[in-house]
């Protein structure tokens, strides 16, 4: 008998990790839902009474003396009223209809523990503690017990004394393992929306860093030259060559200022159909007075003579590939060459931009794209961030490949949109 018992309470036990587990993994999907967690509860314990009261074998006793009482006080003290009420309903809805008890014992056991461990729940002092967690579910759980025990007295139930002892001890013997594996259900939540917060408020940080040190320093230069604009007797040229600066720190700190709107909210406004080789041919002719200056050697390939067509915006277009070829000169310090080409694989248009500079390890491998992570000594760190994202809008993706002083390879993987016997029947875009 006392096996039978045993089994029937481990099997109730099972259940009970269970849920702890699915709570446990699904939670971080639903905790931005307006009452997604407790929605969240309410599912998974209609799940698990579904397969239980479906598939198990049920003794009545088992199920009024063991599976309710812990199951209520826990979710009562942990969850407040709404997963509360819904368990003690679904509960005592079982214990009547589907284990066949006596209604009154269980439920009016349920109903006066639901109230105290609800009550507990909007006061208890925060942060909780393990050890009065226990303590105040196992308490509940022994009023549980001897409520339903007086009433049953009281209503001349019968009852065999031996096994309800068996029950009840069982049940005093599981609560804590339960209590104690819910707790960590919920500090761990508590860990995940602290980190969560933590990464939040330092990536605010350094935002707030960056933009003050980026915008203060060319508004700083400005500010300057506006005042050497108003001392007496200054020539003309001086005038102009004042003002051309002043003009220019502020146009940095207006560029900054875009940059950081195109990492905040990259779109494309205005998609239309694209010809890659063209897009490319237009930056060429605006990086090749750089590449003279660095003493970069352009070299323009392309694997297929048919255009390759694609859907975006082309100044967008035009921006990322002239940050990424920028990056790959400024790589390339004592000079070297630059590598631009093309070509289609299945479905896509592949460019390739290849230097043959200083290259990166791994460990920078992994960190591009980042917020805030650059190699140079001036930047943001948002240039490939805003590349990656307007990329991705348009539907495409950005892969890199570099080894230290063998230089980089930047793939751009865009997605082709029409046929290339359509294609060809493109006409250029109006300048």
């Amino acid at each position: 008998m006392i096996e039978y018992i045993l089994a029937r309470e481990f099997q109730g036990l099972m259940y009970y990790l269970t849920a702890c587990l699915l709570f446990l993994i699904i939670t971080p999907r639903v905790s931005f839902i307006k009452y997604g967690r407790k929605l969240l509860f309410v599912a998974i314990l209609a799940l698990t009474s579904y397969f239980y009261l479906a598939y198990e074998e049920i003794d009545p006793l088992v199920y009024v003396l063991h599976l309710v009482p812990v199951c209520v006080a826990l979710i009562a003290i942990y969850e407040g009223w709404i997963p509360g009420v819904a368990t003690t309903a679904a509960f005592i809805w079982g214990n009547i209809f589907i284990a066949g008890n006596e209604w009154m014992p269980g439920t009016i056991s349920s109903i006066a523990v639901t109230a105290v461990g609800i009550a507990y729940h909007y006061w208890m002092p925060s942060p909780e503690s393990i050890k009065r967690m226990l303590l105040v579910h196992f308490l509940l759980i022994l009023a549980y017990i001897g409520m339903f025990i007086g009433l049953s007295v009281w209503t001349g139930e019968q009852m065999e004394l031996r096994r309800m002892l068996a029950t009840g001890i069982g049940t005093l013997l599981s609560s804590p393992i339960v209590a104690y594996t819910y707790y960590l259900v919920k500090h761990q939540e508590r860990l995940t929306e602290e980190l969560f917060n933590a990464e939040k408020y330092h990536l605010i940080g350094q935002l707030t860093a960056s933009i003050s040190h980026e915008i203060r320093n060319p508004l700083t230069t400005a500010r300057g030259f506006l005042q050497l604009m108003g001392r007496p007797n200054l020539d003309p040229a001086a005038l102009e060559r004042y003002r051309i600066n002043a003009l220019e720190g502020i146009d940095g700190a207006n560029s900054i200022i875009t940059e950081y709107l195109n990492y905040s909210k990259p779109s494309v406004e205005e998609p239309r159909l694209l010809n890659v080789r063209q897009e490319l041919a237009s930056v060429e002719q605006w990086i090749k007075p750089l590449c003279v200056m660095s003493n970069v050697e352009l070299v323009s390939r392309h694997g297929t003579q048919e255009p390759l067509t694609v859907t975006g915006d082309s100044k967008k277009l035009q921006q990322c590939l002239l940050n990424i070829i920028k990056n790959a000169i400024e790589s390339m310090p004592e000079g070297g060459v630059l590598t631009i080409s093309s070509r289609k694989e299945d479905d896509k248009a592949l460019i390739f931009i290849r230097d043959t500079g200083i290259g990166m390890n791994d460990q920078q491998l992994k960190r591009i794209g980042m917020p805030f992570y650059t190699t140079k000594d001036k930047g943001t760190g948002l240039g490939l961030m805003v590349v990656t994202n307007l990329i991705q809008a348009m539907g495409g993706k950005l892969y890199f490949r570099s080894k230290p002083n063998q230089g980089t390879i930047c793939e751009v993987h865009l997605p082709l949109e029409i046929s290339a016997a359509e294609a060809a029947s493109l006409q250029p875009a109006p300048k």
